[in-house]
């Protein structure tokens, strides 16, 4: 029994639980369970409200999701934040509407049901068993109430009985499995011509009349980009740390700290003995554990085996065929008087009757194991790093919270902010929405000094957070719209893209050249055939090609099967040129193998259910009136 306690205080089935509640919570979140009748709502479903805190909870989770895909790396973009903003509401309402659906369809979920599916879930077990106890603690950490963690997952559960039945409505047939695996495995017999636009550079020519022709009709395409500098107040830990002083009782008492923390870490391997005594057991059940304990602990100090003696009395099922061995105990795992008694003990000393709730204890001490303490001396640089550390990070958030008030107070001008950082005001180079350099590479900068409060109503910036202890504040310094190039700037680009073309439309006829050669019957092999292309011999080749260019792969497998052996022929224009097909044979595959088959069912129904919830999705928001407060 002990053990078993020994095992739950460990805390190994936080993380499990924490990430079971939220795979299957997802964003439904738990705002109706908790928000009052007048929070502001983001969404109304016909009459059911998305509250503002289930939204803001939903948007949580959903940055936190992004940011594990994105390795933490999340765009600094108003689009994106938006795009996220709109993703969750979407995705509440889609909760909603099914909710809805399951209960206007009788979809229900019994307390039977309910409660077999939680004591299967292996967060909730001990030893392979459902435990109530450990199942109401690991709720309740989450912060909510074991009723309102049910009535989630009923929801949960019934909307899967509807995903269920539209995936089983999804019917594939023996014929559509046969025409899956002749696309799938089908290979064609291909040579191709290729005509690159490059080699025809040499016998193209651009004039200047062209040239000028072509930027006339897109002056668009050639524009200096709108640009700002910036005069910026800078506030980094440079600016911070030569005025920390080291205080070196706060250092003592840093060290103060590691040794107990070091302590903390000590582990003991024990063993015990158990008799265990009922909670609700009367005065003389009582006294008679504690005479059976008395007499085992008598045994002991007779010099008796303590582990036989353990296999044989103790009520403790972890342990007592192990003669008692409760392996490596550290601090927070035992309850308080086992814990207690058994940080007392000297290596080797068996202790006295221990009473807890759950009877009486014999203990002995095996061993003990426990972290080195580095001295004061080979600890103290370290020590002062840290405390500069926290020094600096309290001085730095009371710095950036002064840099931000005196910048919203002040917003005409950064002086204020300088005289009250100490700090000089500085001037960037100019730059784009899209490139800058220097402190502008940053592309929070960028976007602070192009949003319309900066650039349009003269305003300083909020403080933007560049890093780890490194803000600023800014504004415009200079502003520059964005006007178009001189013709003398992009007439090489121009000649270029001119002569591009010209070279792309002479590959593009000497290919359809060789195109008619070919439907004449003459030979790909033949020169007259390839002019100055390059023939490439392909072989069987089937749709999964990754190698191959896709245009030319859709070209191949989009063209007519030869009939009478007789090869067929198309032009495909690719990125890099054109090129002439010729398509000598289509071999069919073989019937497909029973294990192969059932793959492509999977595969097949799968997609299916896909469109098929997709289009009820659709059809139940089309009945269904939804409001969206536009102002998230």
């Amino acid at each position: 029994m002990l053990q078993s306690i020994h095992d739950k205080a460990k805390g190994i089935l936080g993380i499990i639980i924490v990430i079971f509640i939220a795979l299957v919570f997802g964003l439904w979140g738990i705002g109706d369970y908790l928000a009052g009748p007048t929070e502001k709502f983001v969404a109304k479903v016909d009459d059911i409200q998305i509250s503002q805190s289930e939204f803001d909870q939903g948007l949580a989770r959903q940055r936190q999701r992004v940011e594990q895909m994105f390795q933490g790396k999340l765009p600094d973009s108003p689009v994106f934040e938006q795009q996220l903003k709109n993703q969750t509401l979407e995705q509440l309402i889609t909760q909603r509407v099914l909710q809805k659906m399951v209960a206007e369809e009788g979809y229900r979920v019994s307390d039977q049901i309910l409660a077999q599916k939680i004591k299967s879930m292996s967060a909730f077990q001990q030893d392979g068993v459902f435990a109530a106890d450990t199942y109401q603690s690991i709720v309740e950490s989450q912060g909510m109430a074991v009723k309102e963690f049910e009535n989630l997952f009923r929801n949960d559960l019934a909307v899967q009985q509807l995903q269920d039945a539209v995936m089983r409505s999804s019917i594939i047939g023996k014929a559509e499995l046969d025409l899956l695996n002749k696309i799938q495995n089908q290979s064609r017999k291909v040579s191709y011509l290729l005509f690159t636009d490059e080699d025809y550079f040499n016998e193209v020519t651009v004039t200047d009349d062209e040239i000028a022709e072509y930027f006339d009709a897109n002056q668009q395409m050639f524009m200096n980009p709108e640009t700002v500098r910036i005069a910026y107040v800078e506030l980094s830990e440079n600016d911070l740390v030569k005025d920390i002083p080291v205080d070196e009782e706060a250092v003592e008492r840093l060290y103060d700290e590691y040794v107990a923390s070091q302590q903390g870490k000590e582990q003991r391997k024990a063993r015990h003995i158990l008799i265990d005594v009922a909670a609700d057991a009367g005065s003389q059940a009582l006294e008679e554990a504690r005479q059976s304990a008395e007499n085992i602990l008598a045994k002991i100090k007779q010099g008796e085996s303590f582990e036989k003696l353990a296999a044989e009395f103790s009520k403790d099922p972890g342990s007592a065929n192990n003669g008692g061995d409760l392996g490596w105990v550290a601090k927070g795992m035992m309850v308080p008087e086992f814990e207690q008694a058994l940080f007392k003990l000297q290596k080797n000393q068996v202790s006295e009757l221990i009473k807890s709730s759950f009877g009486f204890h014999i203990i002995r001490l095996d061993d003990v194991r426990a972290e080195d303490i580095d001295s004061f001396a080979s600890k103290k640089a370290e020590l002062v790093k840290r405390y500069r550390a926290q020094k600096l990070e309290d001085r730095f958030y009371e710095q950036s919270e002064l840099m931000a008030t005196t910048a919203y107070e002040n917003d005409q001008s950064l002086q204020a902010v300088a005289d009250a950082l100490g700090l000089q005001i500085k001037v960037s180079e100019a730059f784009s929405r899209d490139q800058g350099k220097g402190i502008a590479e940053n592309d929070k900068v960028r976007n602070a000094a192009f949003d319309t409060s900066v650039l349009a109503e003269n305003r300083n910036s909020d403080i933007i957070e560049l890093g780890n202890n490194h803000a600023m504040v800014l504004r415009i310094d200079s502003h520059t719209a964005a006007s178009p190039k001189k013709l003398d700037e992009v007439k090489s680009v121009i000649a270029a893209r001119l002569k591009l073309e010209k070279a792309s439309e002479k590959s593009k006829a000497d290919a359809l050249q060789s195109l008619a050669k070919l439907e004449n019957g003459e030979s790909i092999d033949s020169a007259a055939v390839k002019q100055s292309a390059q023939l490439i011999k392909l072989g069987d080749i089937k749709r999964d090609n990754t190698a191959l260019d896709s245009a030319l792969l859709r070209g191949v497998f989009g063209m007519p099967k030869p009939v009478n052996h007789q090869p067929v022929f198309d032009v495909v224009e690719l990125t890099s040129g054109t090129a002439v097909i010729q398509l000598s044979d289509v071999t069919e595959p073989a019937e497909a193998s029973k294990q192969a088959l059932q793959q492509m069912s999977q595969q097949l129904q799968n997609e299916q259910a896909t469109r098929e919830m997709a289009a009820v999705l659709e059809f139940l928001k089309s009945r269904t009136t939804i409001v969206r407060n536009e102002n998230l």
